[in-house]
Parts: C-alpha cells; structure tokens; sequence
C-alpha cells in the first residue's frame, strides 16, 4: 500500500513540475526588461501604446518580452530579420492579448518573414481530384503552426493606417480564433454570458458584407475589407484590423461590432485615440 501510494505521489510530482515550471518560466520571462531601442520601437510602430494607462503599458511590454524570448523569427527569402520587424510582429500580436488571461501564443513556436508577397502552394481536393496550385499572399496563420507574414506588406500597412490594414494583427487574430479548437469567426470567451450576442451580431455583419461583396459595393470610405466575406473566420480578421487601425471610422459604420470587439479585447481604441484615457478603459 504504501509503494502505491509513493507511485501515486510521484506521478502527481512528475506531472506538476512540468507545469509549475512554465508557469514560473514565462513569469520569470514576463519581467525581463525590453531595451530602450525596443520600447522606443514600440511608441513607434503602435500608436495606440501611448494612449494607454500606464498599467496596460506594462503588460504589453510584459507579453511582448516574453513573446521576444519564445518565438523564433525565421528570414526566408535571404530576408535579414531586424530587431524592428521584431518587435513590430511582436507588439500587434501581443496588442490582441491585452487585458485577456493568456499564454501568449502557446502552440506557435516559429514567425517566418518574407521580403515582399511570396508565392504559396495551395491544394484543393474534390472527391478523388487532387489538383495544386499558387497563389499569391500578404500572410497566413497555420493552425497549431507557425504564423508567415509578408514584412513588405506589413511595413507599407505601418506606413498607411488610414487604409485600416494590418497583416499582422488578421493573421494573429486567425490565432486568437483557434485557441478553442477551430476557425469559426468565434474566439473562445473567459465566460459564455460575455460572448451571448457574437453570432447575432457578427452574423448579420458577415452577411451585409457578404451582400456588398456579391453586388460589388464598397463603403465610401471603406471600413470592412471585402476579403472579410470570404468566411466568418476572414470577416473576424479583417474586423480586427479595422477595429484597432481605423476604430473611429468602424465605430461610425458599424457601432454594434464595434461593441462586441471592445467587449472581446477589453479595449476601446476610438476613445483612447480621442485622448480620453477613462473612456478607453475597459470596465470589465
């Protein structure tokens, strides 16, 4: 009786440690200091982060430390990889995980750049027809995989936010949605009551979206990239874009999702722009 017990106790050991371990790891990540050039780069490259109170501040800098030390950053293409075009991935994935209980990214272990847009394989199976072919792509998230992004594409969205792009944060908005298993357009909520009104809502946008698509309509100024109705996946990506690059114009346009991303990602980007930092504060 006692050998059993001492097994017992030993397998609960062996499966605690691991655990304990990773989460003082990413403790212990998580309070490294980023270096002047980084939080420089970071004032820079996000314009919300100065808006920020200075508790928000912190956890970014925090999630994009540790973010910094796990992810590995993969030049293809003989691209060199900077310390900005880390930095810059870093901070608009890590923008996503503010005021959210996260791991920060667990299952994605590698971030290749490109130079420009590359060239991907693509494969389409209908019954026992398999047929390949290219296309040309701006980024893509792979489930459970790594996230690849085009550093040309992303550098001239920096350089034009009023077109409401950003590769980066719709492929790591694709990551936000897989965290509960599928890409559905409905990421997973810390209480079901916070999500009740998603499908409603999102629903009925991805279906006006879809209709603009269909007869050829594009919003004067744009807002919704007509990418977004490709799927409800693509529309909550392309949402996101806008939600943080143009959050007043898609607050304008379409008040009730702007609403539900605020309530999603705990933040309010229009009113932290207006420089009224209480009325960017999420009170959830």
């Amino acid at each position: 009786m006692t050998t059993f017990l001492a097994i017992i106790l030993l397998a609960i050991l062996l499966w605690l440690i691991p655990h304990y371990y990773q989460s003082w790891r990413r403790h212990y990540l998580r309070s490294r200091p980023l270096t002047g050039e980084q939080q420089q780069l970071i004032a820079e490259i996000l314009p919300l982060y100065r808006h920020l109170r200075g508790q928000q501040q912190k956890e970014l800098l925090a999630n994009i430390a540790l973010f910094l030390h796990e992810k590995e950053f993969v030049g293809c293409e003989d691209l060199q990889v900077t310390e900005r075009m880390r930095t810059a991935v870093a901070a608009h994935a890590c923008l996503l995980l503010l005021g959210r209980e996260n791991r920060c990214y667990p299952n994605l272990y590698t971030v290749l750049l490109y130079p420009e847009t590359y060239v991907a394989t693509e494969t389409h199976r209908d019954g026992y027809i398999e047929t390949v072919g290219h296309s040309a792509r701006e980024g893509e998230a792979h489930y459970r995989g790594p996230v690849v992004l085009s550093w040309g594409d992303l550098a001239e969205d920096l350089q034009h936010p009023e077109q409401g792009r950003n590769v980066a944060l719709h492929e790591f908005a694709h990551k936000i949605d897989e965290e509960d298993g599928y890409y559905d357009g409905r990421p997973l909520f810390d209480a079901a009551e916070k999500g009740k009104n998603w499908a409603q809502v999102l629903g009925a946008e991805f279906e006006r979206l879809q209709r603009r698509a269909h007869e050829g309509e594009q919003e004067a100024p744009a807002v919704l990239d007509l990418y977004g109705a490709e799927s409800p996946a693509e529309f909550f990506a392309v949402a996101t874009e806008s939600f943080f690059v143009i959050p007043t114009a898609m607050r304008t346009a379409h008040p009730r999702l702007y609403r539900e991303l605020q309530n999603f990602y705990r933040l309010d980007p229009a009113a932290l722009l207006s420089g009224n930092p209480a009325a960017g504060q999420y009170p959830g």
